[in-house]
């Protein structure tokens, strides 16, 4: 098995290989030690993959996965191919599959239609023999970046409202899918919702895509005490290319289009028990804290699809913390949604350094409690006041609020339904009409939508 990470006495990262080779890590590269047996693939811009797809640029990578712009030479249009790793689990490639062979069995009057052209669209699966092993590899369709990526780059703006109305609409709408057909998605995050490519960009010739966004941004991999890099090995880290983009503050509501991406962590609770949540700890649900034995179901993905949608319309995570720390997390709930049901309560040890028995704040000065109606205020709103961007009445505050706080029940079985979010006044008053309006909305130099 693969070392993990460590630190120098300097501070900086390190990945160590079974080889007993370290690599300087780069935060924008996948880690080095990772390419030995049951690993990553070595790609090398320049490669065909699976006898057609030649590879371009580099888009990206996962614990699990890189993820490569290509050229279909058969379609000559743009791809991604997925290369994942040896060890990574099936269940992503078999997820997309069933997800494809409902889009052709469905018909497009289904009330789940909407919701499905938020899935990705499995183009291809094909397998690769290399020096660690055999590789699934995905195509799909290319994204622009993630979201989060996109908010990232952006410095953390927020969306003109109505872009994030519309792209709340979809997040909405794909879980709605997925659960109609009993899916949890299982990893619900903004780095896990993609921008869709606009379509004119899928069909860049060569020389288009260099003009555009230049030649691949590479740089050699670096060992500690300069040993050699072990066979298998690459020895540049590609770094991900970048698609010419309007800075997040200024995207067009006409360029809001989403789809959801990793079905890595998602199963069917009626078929299947499992008992972790793997998003983030600042978005995970608390009963994977706290009721770690119990099968977790649809209301693990309601909790994430709250905090994603939070995360969309405002600037931070609701639930923001600088360390990745249960305790960090537990605590900012708790100052937002109030105190814990009783037997949780008791197991938080943390508990007593900040909070009283019945749940109140020990506060230290002016220190503001991080309320519902305080985050939003300073999370949501005041940033726009700031860009001089629309921000949202009392009205819509109030409808945004009544649909998040069912969402947010501590208790997975007292969490409404995807179904209740989507009948909900805020969803079908605000967040629909932009996402409609959107779909109207004619992008330059493409065709008419049929």
């Amino acid at each position: 098995m693969s070392k993990p990470a460590t630190q120098t006495p300097d501070g900086s990262r390190t990945s160590e290989s079974d080889s007993g080779v370290r690599f300087h890590a780069n935060d924008d590269a996948e880690p080095f030690y990772r390419y030995g047996p049951g690993g990553y693939h070595p790609v090398a811009i320049g490669d065909r993959l699976g006898g057609h797809y030649h590879v371009l640029q580099k888009l990206g990578h996962g614990s699990y996965s890189t993820v490569w712009l290509a050229r279909d030479e058969v379609l000559q249009r743009l791809v991604a191919v997925k290369v994942c790793t040896v060890d990574a689990s099936p269940r992503e490639s078999e997820i997309l599959s069933f997800l494809r062979y409902l889009s052709k069995v469905d018909g497009d009057g289904n009330d789940d239609a909407l919701g499905r052209g938020m899935m990705p669209v499995l183009l291809n699966t094909f397998n690769i023999n290399g020096p660690h092993g055999t590789h699934t590899c995905l195509v799909t369709d290319v994204a622009r970046c993630s979201v989060d990526e996109g908010k990232r780059r952006g410095f953390y703006a927020p969306f003109m409202l109505p872009v994030a109305r519309a792209i709340a609409a979809q997040l909405i709408l794909a879980v709605a899918y997925l659960h109609a057909k009993g899916f949890v998605h299982g990893d619900l995050h903004l780095g896990n919702v993609l921008l869709r490519l606009p379509q004119k960009f899928h069909l860049w010739s060569d020389e288009e895509l260099l003009e555009h966004c230049g030649e691949p941004e590479q740089e050699p991999v670096r060992t500690f005490d300069d040993k050699p890099i072990p066979s298998g090995v690459p020895t540049v880290a590609t770094l991900p290319v970048w698609f010419p983009m309007e800075r997040i503050d200024k995207l067009p509501l006409s360029d809001a289009q989403i789809f959801l991406a990793d079905f890595g962590e998602s199963y069917r609770p009626l078929q299947e028990s499992k008992f972790e949540c793997c998003t983030p700890v600042h978005s995970r649900p608390p009963e994977s804290r706290f009721e770690p034995t119990k099968p977790k179901s649809f209301p693990s993905d309601i909790w994430t699809l709250a905090c994603a949608l939070w995360a969309t319309l405002g600037q931070r995570p609701l639930f923001e913390m600088f360390w990745g720390i249960e305790d960090d997390a537990t605590w900012m709930q708790v100052q937002t949604l109030g105190k814990l049901p009783g037997e949780w309560w008791e197991k938080w040890d943390a508990r007593s350094k900040d909070y009283t028995e019945d749940g109140q704040l020990i506060r230290v000065g002016d220190d503001p409690v991080y309320t519902f109606d305080y985050q939003f205020d300073h999370d949501i709103q005041e940033r726009c006041r700031i860009l001089k961007m629309e921000t949202m009445d009392s009205a819509e505050k109030e409808a945004l609020l009544a649909m998040l706080r069912p969402m947010l029940a501590y208790r997975p079985e007292q969490r409404c339904s995807v179904n209740e979010v989507l009948d909900s006044e805020w969803m079908t008053r605000y967040a629909m009409p932009d996402y409609e309006r959107m779909l109207r909305i004619q992008p330059v130099d493409e065709e008419p939508r049929k």
